[in-house]
């Protein structure tokens, strides 16, 4: 599996930049001359993902009830193919590169959604993401992990005006969007038992953009229905990092998602800042 992911990065690669030398004038041309071009179907903006390498602490309690923290490292492909204007297939493919006793048996080999996501303010999104351990090596059934998947719809909008005294550069913005999610069955964190059925989780997301691509951000999560808030579920999340979205673009981010509790909220779970991933990223678009 560690050597598909190193074939499919060193082809990307390849590919990418073999097609960026000469325009179609037989010219030589820029990376960004290539992607507005119609050169071989680039600048379609069709395609379009990341190949990453990532790390994180895993801090759980293994069967004999002993306290592991794993270190998790590796590689990460990630693809989003557009179809109809914003209706999209994503698919995010995982090689962990520090396997040993200590790896947790639940984590994911793949994350996969089908969404119709726009990006542009006043609009909605909506759609469905799996982030179950998704595993090639048959331990975890995928249509029984179909079912613990989510259904979301949500609503972006813009906080900045061009004249708001925060708008430092023609980055800088406020994005907020809040969310409905659906999940008709949850399980244990391992997947190994259903605990439930119908989970409605309601939130909110938010980034700023400060400047120049650089970024904080977090969200609030609630869970209106008594028992459903699972050890692992956050109150909220949060990270930072630099994006820029637009092609062969080098980009960085910390995220930290699970089991974060608001003061006086039982925490039972060990989750601090080093539970976050930090993430270094090369961006592409087809």
């Amino acid at each position: 599996m560690k050597k598909l992911f190193l074939w499919l990065a060193l082809i990307n690669l390849q590919a990418s930049f073999a097609q960026g030398f000469f325009n179609n004038s037989g010219q030589s041309a820029t990376m960004q001359d290539v992607l507005h071009s119609d050169c071989c179907l680039l600048g379609q903006y069709k395609i379009s993902g990341a190949i990453s390498t990532f790390y994180n602490k895993i801090s759980y309690e293994s069967a004999d009830y002993k306290s592991i923290d794993y270190d998790r490292y590796g590689i990460s492909f990630n693809i989003n193919a557009k179809f109809y204007k914003e209706l999209q297939l994503r698919l995010s493919l995982f090689a962990d590169l520090n396997q040993n006793k200590d790896q947790p048996k639940w984590l994911s080999n793949f994350y996969y959604a089908l969404g119709y996501y726009n990006w542009r303010n006043k609009t909605f999104s909506y759609g469905y993401e799996n982030y179950q351990p998704n595993r090639f090596d048959g331990s975890y059934n995928l249509l029984d992990n179909l079912k613990r998947g989510f259904f979301f719809i949500s609503y972006n909008y813009y906080l900045l005006g061009d004249k708001s005294p925060l708008k430092t550069d023609e980055t800088a913005q406020i994005f907020v969007s809040p969310f409905v999610r659906y999940q008709p069955e949850y399980t244990n964190r391992y997947g190994t038992a259903v605990l439930g059925n119908n989970k409605i989780t309601l939130g909110t997301s938010a980034r700023y953009v400060i400047w120049h691509n650089f970024y904080t951000e977090g969200a609030v999560y609630f869970y209106p229905q008594s028992g459903t808030e699972l050890p692992w579920d956050p109150d909220f999340t949060y990270g930072f990092g630099y994006f820029d979205w637009k092609s062969f673009k080098l980009n960085f981010s910390y995220g930290n998602w699970i089991a974060n509790r608001f003061p006086g909220h039982k925490k039972e779970m060990k989750n601090d800042f080093t539970n976050g991933e930090f993430k270094l990223s090369f961006s592409y678009i087809w």
